[in-house]
């Protein structure tokens, strides 16, 4: 049962963390919205910033896991189509388990969290890199030099955080379209 509070804590202060902002956001309000005792969520966290750290680390395993659905699923596309096809599912809502689309967390979190010590900073950058590693794994299938399969992931990875960006500004599901258009652009300079 505790750890069903723990879990509750968490999925409440994603969520309010998420939408909000971490900085908007109180206790009372995630104890409100989570239907948890205070006590119950001292007991489970220190502080407010380590809730944060586990809704980081949530919000990482169901994007790095939904995101390898993503690529696993049996299709013809390319690894290219298939991570900007992805994202657009993200962008217009698409996705159960990311669920609505308020930009991406990480880089929320890491905007209010900035700083050379900061443990939330590094966790969000983790989160970039092991999502960057994934990517790279299907890219390999294009056979490329090693320099032009490190440019095709750099030039990916700013795509992909520049179509995050403007379709959480613009109100634009269709970026990751625009931001494919690119990618292949990209692919064929590299080929």
């Amino acid at each position: 049962m505790e750890l069903d509070k723990k879990q509750q804590l968490v999925e409440a202060a994603l969520s309010l963390f998420y939408r909000h902002g971490v900085h908007a956001v109180g206790i009372n309000q995630i104890l409100e919205h989570s239907a948890i005792a205070k006590k119950t969520l001292y007991h489970h966290f220190d502080s407010k910033d380590q809730l944060l750290l586990a809704t980081l680390e949530l919000r990482h395993q169901r994007f790095y896991h939904w995101l390898e659905q993503q690529f696993a699923a049996p299709s013809s596309a390319s690894p290219i189509d298939k991570l900007f096809d992805a994202l657009t599912l993200w962008f217009e809502g698409k996705s159960e388990l990311l669920g609505p689309f308020f930009g991406c967390y990480f880089q929320h979190c890491a905007a209010e969290y900035h700083g050379p010590d900061s443990t939330v900073l590094e966790q969000c950058a983790q989160h970039k890199l092991t999502v960057k590693n994934l990517v790279k794994i299907h890219l390999e299938s294009y056979q490329l030099s090693p320099q032009s399969l490190a440019a095709l992931l750099d030039g990916l990875m700013l795509l992909k955080e520049g179509a995050i960006s403007m379709a959480l500004l613009h109100t634009d599901p269709t970026a990751a379209h625009s931001a494919k258009k690119q990618a292949l652009l990209l692919l064929r300079a590299l080929d």
